[in-house]
Formats: C-alpha cells, structure tokens, sequence
C-alpha cells in the first residue's frame, strides 16, 4: 500500500506535467509504450531494475536506450526515477496514468465480482444504474469468483462494497459472535449462565 501510494505522487507530478503541455493521453501512451518494452525484453528489465548498477551509467545508457521510444518529458521522468531509485514504481504508475485520464475525462473503472458471468443485458443495466448513482460513466470490469455463492462484490476507487452471500455469511458469524458475550457470563460455580437482555 505504501508502496503505491509513493507511486501515486510520481503519477500525479507526472500528469499534471503532461496536462500544462496537453500531452496526457500521449504521456500515457508512452508510459504503456515503455512498460511493454520492459516486459517483453527481459535483459533490459534486469537492467532497469537492478539496484546495483551505477546510476551515473545506468541513466546515460538508458538514455541512448529509451529516446526513441518516449518524449522528453518521459524520458526525464525515467531518469528521475533512477536518480531516486524508484525504478520499480513504472509498472503501478501506468494504469495510474490511466486512471487520471479517466477522471479528467469523467469515467472511472468498478471492478466487479460475481459467483457466475453477468449476462450482457445485465451488465448494460448495472452500468447504466451506477453511472447515474455516481454520475460518472462507469467502465466495468468483471471477473467470476465462485467462491462469493452469490450476489456481487464491487470497487470503485476506494469505495468498497460487498453485497455477495458469502460475505452477509461472514458478517452474520462475526455479529453473532461479538453478540454471544452480552448474553452468557460465567456463574460463581464455574458455569455459564444465560441472561434474557428483555429483562
């Protein structure tokens, strides 16, 4: 979580960069373009996230590596992240780029969970029913877990919502639980004894 949050800052410098010059969605693409670069060559990637490459060297051969591939707005935001040793921090802040445009252009993702696949009118429908409660057009992005037996599991941002069966189960067990001690204490004898709470 750290992690990403330092990640988050790197992205939000990055994006507000990239929208003085109305280059966001161009930034974006670059950063994608680099971070497909990295995982499809795993030489470079070695080198790229090698801790104890000297840093002088490493930024000018990355330098000579990277200028075809990225402006140099990115590129000096490659160099950064060497400098400050945060070179493992490309990987989160691309889909972050993603979701500053996706703000800024009034959409944002829902990660949904279900037991089963959504049909594609059921989908339409709870998309357009969230797009209205967030005003915002929402782009779902589904995925089947069985293990929830029923109903769905959501996120939007940092909103959290679990409305599946098995997790109404789990909250049903840790009320019943929390509740248990309000109705039984231990006696003078050692046993426990039941006290109705209407009295």
């Amino acid at each position: 979580m750290l992690k990403e949050s330092i990640a988050r800052r790197y992205s939000a410098a990055l994006f507000s960069l990239a929208k003085d010059s109305h280059s966001e969605e161009a930034v974006t693409s670059e950063i994608d373009s680099l971070n497909a670069l990295l995982q499809g060559d795993p030489e470079l990637r070695s080198f790229f996230l090698s801790p104890v490459i000297d840093r002088v060297e490493k930024a000018r051969m990355l330098k000579e590596a990277l200028q075809p591939h990225a402006g140099e707005l990115v590129l000096n935001f490659i160099l950064l992240l060497v400098r400050k040793r945060r070179e493992n921090l490309l990987a989160m802040i691309g889909p972050q780029m993603h979701e500053f445009l996706d703000r800024q252009a009034g959409r944002e993702t829902a990660a949904l969970a279900t037991p089963s696949p959504l049909s594609a009118e059921e989908l339409a429908s709870l998309t357009q029913r969230l797009s209205q409660l967030y005003d915002r057009t929402i782009v779902p992005e589904t995925k089947v877990s069985p293990e929830l037996i029923g109903g769905m599991v959501m996120q939007i941002g940092d909103r959290y919502v679990d409305a599946s069966v098995s997790g109404k189960l789990e909250e049903l067990r840790r009320h019943l639980l929390e509740s248990a001690d309000t109705w039984t204490e231990t006696s003078p004898n050692g046993k426990g004894t039941t006290h109705d709470q209407r009295r």
